[in-house]
């Protein structure tokens, strides 16, 4: 009898001091949290010896993959699967993105905590990966920003324990560090998405962030990134109304920082780190920026629809508004 928190349709991870050989196959049995007996054939992947576990923070077992036909407890396992997602993961990029922090100076943990909830993540800050391990039975992130050099367990440490943890393995994983081309190297061979060297700017932390957490829509590889000079803000939106493009457009200008959440070509949210008013009212003052940074990375995006309006009809009022003010503007030489 064993017990475990990493489960996915593919496999899972049991805590056990008594291990087998890697490769051999045998029959698990199951138990659902309603009583539900499964009986699954699967194969030694791997193994967390003791010491190994003890070095990691985590607990001793073997991690399984599940073999043979489709059975039907295989797409009742899927099933159950599929409803703890809906239970315990967040609630996707239309809502709040989640994000880890996790560094050992408090100084530099809460400068990163507050660059990135200006620009709208929902963070946890913690000082140690296995402050992070825990944070992460309680909810899943869709990212996690670690330090290279911590105590204990490092980042490339970390990289190893989320690969191992069946739901954490496809969280990205930031790391941040001065350790040089060889333990950049390391890192991204321990499956680390990317690597910031120390020390940086806040508005690239968020730009990387946002990169790596905004997971693309299947099918698609729509990503675009540049300056607002070369290509407006309006001709930005309407491109996404005209292809029914979903994503997040992410918007930098000394300091400020918005994000626009986009579902089939509508914009449906708009957060920024300045000024107050309605998300529509956000947006209007947006279509006046002349310059700044665009990066815009598909996702899936649903949720409530804040702004109430089509991009068609939000250009012809914001055009209409700057007409009225340049006929407010009295002509040279009146009063």
């Amino acid at each position: 009898m064993a017990e475990t928190e990493d489960l996915s349709a593919r496999g899972l991870f049991i805590r056990t001091e008594a291990l087998l050989p890697v490769g051999e196959e045998t029959e698990i049995l199951v138990e659902l949290p309603d009583g539900t007996k499964l009986t699954l054939a699967g194969r030694v992947a791997h193994m967390l010896t003791p010491s190994a576990a003890r070095a990691l923070g985590r607990h001793p077992g073997m991690g399984f993959e599940l073999v043979g036909f489709d059975t039907p407890e295989r797409i009742q396992l899927r099933s159950h699967i599929e409803s703890l997602k809906t239970e315990i993961t967040s609630p996707g990029l239309a809502t709040t993105t989640q994000v880890i922090v996790v560094d050992p100076s408090p100084p530099l943990r809460t400068r990163m905590a507050r660059c990135l909830e200006a620009a709208g993540f929902k963070v946890s800050a913690v000082a140690t990966a296995t402050e992070a391990l825990e944070a992460c039975s309680v909810w899943r992130p869709d990212a996690i920003v670690a330090a290279s050099d911590m105590e204990g367990m490092s980042g490339v440490d970390l990289a190893h324990a989320m690969s191992e943890h069946a739901t954490l393995s496809d969280v990205p994983l930031l790391l941040t560090g001065d350790d040089g081309d060889l333990g950049r190297l390391e890192a991204f061979r321990a499956g680390v998405r990317d690597y910031i060297p120390k020390p940086f700017l806040d508005e690239e932390l968020v730009i990387r962030v946002h990169r790596i957490a905004a997971p693309p829509t299947q099918g698609s590889s729509f990503g675009l990134r540049g300056n607002l000079v070369d290509i407006g803000l309006s001709t930005l939106l309407s491109l996404f109304e005209f292809e029914r493009k979903s994503g997040i457009l992410l918007l930098l200008r000394a300091g400020e920082i918005a994000r626009v959440f986009i579902a089939e070509g509508k914009i449906l949210k708009c957060e920024a780190s300045t000024g107050n008013g309605a998300p529509k009212e956000r947006l209007m003052r947006l279509l006046d920026w002349r310059d700044g940074q665009f990066e815009f990375s598909p996702a899936a995006v649903g949720g409530r629809d804040e702004v109430g309006t089509s991009v068609t009809a939000l250009l012809l009022e914001h055009a209409r508004q700057a007409d009225e003010g340049k006929d407010k503007t009295p002509a040279p030489g009146r009063r």
